[in-house]
């Protein structure tokens, strides 16, 4: 067993509290916003707008989508025909491009994305599941298949649950009004195992426009638009699952620009302590982070240093639990170490860089094993400055949590 699967099985039976809550985002259909909500408050966070992104107007309702991507932690957006890739703040990481494939007439209804396959899935409006590689800008197909649906109702949103390899697809039918939710296999994802009702909310849901799902908390979350729902579910073989009750969100006051997609953003680190530095080490900022999102399935997640010194040699303490506040002073540490009780530690890296603009990565790869959800990690870095008489430099701790998507 490697150090880092070491780390992560040890950590496996100390859950604890670390850090901010998840949310919900998606891409608005007249404004082209992307905003952030909370399912459980029943409100509106926030909202950035991507600019020069197309709006929906004026395309099928059932038109466009939106979806986490761990791995550059960031949302990718689609209009109905046109995606592209961006950060919290609406910067573009990959700028808007035409989805490949998509035939006249024919629009995305429903965006996944599938972190431990580093893949970007597409539902378009004539039931063909579109995969396309995340890795790169723009995504480039991989494969396509055309979904088996039983019924000719109207595709509205996709989720996938990573750790039970469960797919979900929201299916409408405008003769009726009645949602429907339908699920396949990750395995076989165009061949469906069963067709369920949507749970009903006490105003009824029109009709959906985006999923999202949490794979450790086992929640599918709906959106028609308007206002959302979250729905729960227990697998089971055979059917794929069953879903037991909901909570729906009352609607929004006021002329609110609807939804035509639904993702899950993980919750963020919290940080504990200030960096220091001592003897020859300069006084640099010494600032840590994550490198993508700490979420189950996401091999390409690391601890990132930056504002180190250069030429300095770098390692990073993971414990057991969120930071602690007061920590231990470990000589010759410059200040204390919060990652108590200590799980391992990760390097010696080289910092890479010039000055006080130096880097280290350290790679922590999550598997997507449902025991590790929940779990509670923090970490913590230091260098030693090998020049002069030597030194150490230490940097803030972070407190964060392995999540489910």
């Amino acid at each position: 067993m490697s150090r880092l699967a070491l780390i992560l099985t040890l950590a496996a039976a100390a859950p604890g509290l670390a850090q901010t809550a998840n949310s919900l985002v998606g891409i608005t259909r007249n404004g082209s916003d992307l905003r952030q909500q909370s399912h459980t408050a029943c409100a509106v966070l926030n909202q950035c707008s991507p600019a020069g992104f197309p709006s929906a107007a004026g395309l099928p309702l059932n038109a466009g989508g939106t979806a986490w991507d761990a791995i550059h932690g960031a949302a990718w957006i689609s209009n109905g025909r046109f995606v592209a890739c961006v950060d919290d703040a609406c910067n573009y990481l990959c700028t808007p491009v035409l989805v490949p494939g998509l035939g006249a007439g024919v629009v995305v209804s429903g965006l996944e994305a599938v972190t431990k396959r580093q893949q970007l899935w597409a539902i378009d409006s004539a039931d063909n599941l579109r995969v396309l590689d995340m890795m790169t800008c723009p995504p480039a197909p991989v494969t396509t298949c055309p979904v088996a649906f039983p019924l000719p109702l109207v595709t509205g949103g996709l989720a996938v649950d990573e750790l039970a390899d469960l797919v979900f697809f929201a299916r409408h039918d405008p003769a009726t009004g009645l949602n429907y939710i339908a699920i396949s296999s990750l395995q076989n994802p165009c061949t469906l195992l069963s067709t369920q009702p949507l749970p009903p909310c006490a105003i009824a849901m029109t009709a959906i426009t985006g999923l999202a799902v949490d794979s450790v908390a086992r929640l599918i979350y709906a959106t028609n638009g308007e206002r959302t729902m979250a729905i729960s579910y227990v697998p089971l073989v055979g059917i794929g699952a069953v879903f037991t009750n909901a909570t729906c969100c009352p609607p929004m006051a006021g002329n609110v620009d609807p939804l035509v997609g639904l993702a899950l953003r993980p919750g963020r680190a919290t940080q504990t302590g200030v960096a220091c530095s001592a003897a020859a080490c300069p006084a640099c900022p010494m600032n840590h982070g994550l490198d993508g999102d700490s979420v189950l399935g996401n091999a390409n997640f690391q601890l990132r240093l930056g504002g180190a010194p250069a030429g300095s040699f770098a390692w990073c303490m993971v414990g057991d639990g969120p930071c602690v506040p007061a920590g231990v002073v470990v000589p010759p540490l410059c200040g204390p170490a919060h990652t108590l009780p200590l799980l391992g530690i990760l390097g010696a890296n080289l910092t890479v860089g010039a000055g006080c603009g130096a880097s280290a990565d350290f790679p922590l790869p999550i598997p997507a094993s449902a025991g590790l959800g929940g779990i509670v990690l923090s970490s913590q870095c230091f260098v030693w400055c090998p020049f002069g008489a030597g030194g150490t430099a230490m940097s803030p701790c972070l407190s964060f949590e392995l999540q489910g998507l």
